[in-house]
C-alpha cells in the first residue's frame, strides 16, 4: 500500500490537495470549480465519489469556492473550524447542513490520521494540517505570515512537506500591487516569502530523505525558478540540502505526485 500526495492546483486562483491510499481518500481545500476539481482528480486516477471528506483550512475563496457543489453532488462531508464556517458562510452555507462537520480534534480516515494547528493569517481560524499514515507524516503549511517554534516543533521530521513560498521580496517591492496589499502580503498575517520558506525548512528537516512541495506561489510576485533556487541555495548554505526532493506545485494543473510506501 502507498500514500499519494498531489496538489491539484496551488495559488490565489484556487487550491486543492489530494491525499489518499488505496482505501481512503480526502481533499484538502476546494478552491476550484466543481467541474475543474473533478477533472483534475480524474487526471490522477481517482474520482470525487471516492472522497471521504473535504478539509478546509480557512475561508478565503481560493480555498472554498467549490466545496458546496462537491458536497451536494457527491454527498461528501466538509470539515473545518467553527470560525471558518461562520466567516465563510456566504459560500459554505451551500454545503448541506448534514454534511457540515466541525474540525474540533483529530480525524481518522482508515490509516490516515489528521490533526491541525493554528496559523498566523488574516482569516478567522486558519489552520495548518498534519496527516499521519503509519509511521510517515505529511505537513501542510500555507497561507501564513510568520512561523513559531511551536509550529516548527509540530512539523519537524515530516516525510512530505507542502510549504508556502509565496513571493520574492524584491519582486513584491517593485511589482504592481498597491502599497496596502504589499504591506498585507509581507506582514505577520500575510504570506511566507521564498526566504521565509527556506528558513522554515532548514529548521524542520532532520537527516532522513524528505519530499517538499513549494506551494501558493504568487503569479505577480514570484517565479517557480526563483522560488526553487532561493530555497535550494538557502538550504545549501545551512548544510541541509542532502536527501531533499523539491518540486514547485503547479498553479493550474495537477502536480507530479509524491508517494510514501
Amino acid at each position: 500500500m502507498s500514500l499519494t500526495v498531489c496538489p491539484l492546483a496551488s495559488g490565489s486562483s484556487g487550491n486543492a490537495i489530494y491525499i489518499g491510499d488505496e482505501k481512503n481518500k480526502i481533499l484538502i481545500d476546494c478552491g476550484l470549480s466543481g467541474k475543474k476539481t473533478e477533472e483534475l482528480l480524474r487526471s490522477r486516477g481517482t474520482s470525487c465519489s471516492e472522497l471521504e471528506g473535504i478539509i478546509v483550512t480557512h475561508e478565503h475563496s481560493d480555498h472554498i469556492r467549490g466545496a458546496g457543489i462537491l458536497a451536494r453532488r457527491w454527498k461528501i462531508p466538509v470539515f473545518t473550524r467553527p470560525g471558518t464556517w461562520g466567516s465563510g458562510s456566504q459560500v459554505l452555507d451551500s454545503v448541506p447542513s448534514k454534511q457540515q462537520k466541525l474540525l474540533l480534534s483529530g480525524l481518522t480516515f482508515g490509516k490516515l490520521e489528521l490533526d491541525y494547528f493554528h496559523l498566523s493569517h488574516d482569516a478567522c481560524e486558519p489552520v495548518g494540517l498534519l496527516i499521519r499514515w503509519g509511521k510517515k507524516q505529511v505537513a501542510l503549511v500555507t497561507d501564513l505570515g510568520e512561523t513559531t517554534p511551536q509550529l516548527e516543533k509540530r512539523i519537524y521530521g515530516s516525510d512530505i512537506l507542502i510549504v508556502e513560498a509565496n513571493h520574492d521580496p524584491d519582486m513584491l517591492a517593485t511589482g504592481p500591487y498597491p502599497y496596502f496589499l504589499k504591506k498585507r502580503v509581507k506582514g505577520p498575517n500575510g504570506h511566507l516569502s521564498n526566504d521565509d520558506c527556506g528558513l522554515l525548512l532548514s529548521r524542520v528537516l532532520n537527516e532522513k530523505p524528505v519530499q517538499v512541495f513549494l506551494a501558493h506561489l504568487s503569479q505577480e510576485n514570484n517565479d517557480p525558478q526563483i522560488a526553487r533556487l532561493t530555497v535550494e541555495n538557502f538550504l545549501r548554505s545551512k548544510g541541509r540540502d542532502s536527501g531533499i526532493e523539491i518540486e514547485v506545485a503547479s498553479r493550474y494543473c495537477a502536480s507530479i505526485p509524491f508517494k510514501l510506501l
